[in-house]
């Protein structure tokens, strides 16, 4: 693989679809519209930041939809799509969407050695990549995952072992990620990957509506499903890796930056350079995200009041922890609650 680098953010300027007859259009309808809806939410935020002399008219991304023919393609569920750009021509992308392929996808690629070389060409010039379900074997076919974490769909599992054994597979897991190579295990996967890919491209305000809209309430968050290649820590700072481990056991407890200073051995100036530096927040910050992910999900999955969360959290003010979650999800916590119960027909178990 060209790069294993730690990803910190994501340009979204150019996206690049490889299109293949029998591709489950789902794969790659799903994640474009998350974008579109995310692209909208960006462009009404800048909006209201801009004069409205220079405000943007419409908020687009650079989408192309590439084969090595420009004919119609029979997809799945008998519909027949139209690639608008060749393979050749297409140039390197920012994000390419990497679509599942319907039933034994190993016949699938050997048909296409075309692709194979386009996707070992877009690695080289540094594309990110977004792989759905059986996908996975293109990547595996170029030798872009090999000795890599690789996430891919159940039915297929084994079948895939066999053919790619190169490939490190992880059957516990629906989200992998090595370097730039994000591998989902089902559609539903993507919808999970495609919040985090957004949330590095845009920020997670604009994330967190996107996720509002698809359907947040039956899924669980990236950090939950995901194997890295760096063993999901994007850091090798032990005394920084000790402190989050501490700070996730004692989030509800009443925290100070001294007690943390105490914690880590380690000074106020020197403990927020290397916090920061480590994760790409201040102490302090990272322990409202712990406490505010918490009460996310006790507000999900749990009947307890308001006021019990934010105790439970951390918080003895319940106004105050009214105030911090409506600025972190643009939800009140009711609102947010309402949100969920309104679609779920059960709670996870």
């Amino acid at each position: 693989m060209n790069s294993t680098a730690i990803q910190t953010d994501l340009s979204l300027q150019k996206i690049l679809v490889p299109m293949v007859e029998h591709m489950i259009t789902t794969s790659i309808s799903l994640p474009l519209e998350m974008l579109q809806a995310a692209m909208t939410y960006q462009g009404l935020n800048s909006d209201l930041q801009m004069p409205i002399a220079k405000k943007k008219h419409s908020h687009t991304l650079d989408v192309r939809f590439c084969s090595q023919k420009i004919t119609p393609l029979q997809t799945t569920g008998w519909l027949k799509l139209l690639p608008d750009c060749q393979l050749e021509h297409s140039g390197p992308g920012n994000l390419i969407l990497v679509p599942a392929l319907w039933r034994n996808p190993v016949p699938v690629i050997r048909k296409h050695p075309e692709i194979i070389e386009w996707l070992q060409h877009q690695d080289i010039n540094g594309a990110t990549f977004a792989v759905a379900g059986t996908g996975v074997a293109f990547m595996a076919q170029a030798g872009l995952l090999d000795h890599q974490p690789a996430a891919t769909h159940w039915f297929y599992l084994e079948k895939l072992q066999r053919y790619f054994p190169a490939v490190d597979f992880k059957p516990n897991h629906l989200i992998t990620r090595s370097g730039r190579i994000y591998c989902a295990g089902s559609v539903n996967s993507v919808a999970d990957l495609m919040v985090h890919l957004i949330s590095m491209a845009m920020g997670e305000s604009v994330a967190h509506k996107v996720e509002q809209q698809f359907s947040h309430e039956i899924r669980r968050s990236f950090k939950d499903t995901y194997f890295s290649d760096d063993h999901a820590t994007s850091h090798q700072d032990e005394v920084v890796l000790e402190l989050q481990a501490w700070m996730l056991e004692h989030f509800a407890s009443d925290i100070h930056i001294d007690q943390l200073c105490q914690q880590s051995g380690l000074n106020r100036r020197t403990l927020s350079r290397r916090f920061s530096h480590a994760t790409g927040l201040s102490p302090m910050l990272y322990l409202k995200k712990i406490r505010l992910d918490q009460a996310r999900d006790l507000l999900k999955k749990t009947n307890l009041g308001i006021a019990e969360i934010a105790l439970q959290i951390g918080y003895s003010d319940p106004d105050y922890f009214r105030r911090l979650f409506k600025q972190q999800y643009q939800l009140s916590p009711s609102d947010f609650r309402r949100s969920v119960r309104g679609k779920l027909f059960y709670l996870n178990e």
